[in-house]
């Protein structure tokens, strides 16, 4: 079925649909037209459709909508997921600066002066 789209026979006024809704139900169930446009003034007002294409056209969108919804959720995943890393590089960041401040930097004279002095080598030696 096109998506707004249907042809001179599948319109009626409103008129022939009172006139002439038992032939507008067969053709309908006989899959003659796959709607029936009902006209009010000249223009579209209400679509018929068989409750079997109406089944199908519901658990088409249903199914789109749970795909939809299940996109939605994994993006929410992942976005929690990306925070979640965040977080673990920031602990971790945090982790590694504690472990600087226990790193000593002080600096001891007397065991400079006990290591052996060698003397410089020249380049060519």
């Amino acid at each position: 079925m096109g998506l707004l789209q249907y042809t001179s026979n599948e319109m009626f006024s409103s008129t022939e649909l009172v006139r002439k809704s038992k032939n507008i139900f067969d053709k309908l169930n006989k899959n003659e037209i796959e709607k029936a446009i009902i006209l009010r003034d000249g223009k579209p007002g209400i679509i018929l459709l068989d409750f079997n294409e109406y089944e199908k056209i519901m658990n088409d969108y249903l199914k789109l909508k749970e795909k939809s919804f299940n996109q939605n959720i994994k993006k929410e995943n992942l976005e929690s997921t990306k925070q979640i890393e965040e977080q673990i590089t920031s602990e971790e960041y945090q982790h590694a600066l504690d472990e600087i401040d226990k790193i000593d930097f002080s600096f001891d004279s007397n065991s400079a002066k006990s290591e052996k002095i060698e003397p410089l080598k020249e380049f060519w030696d």
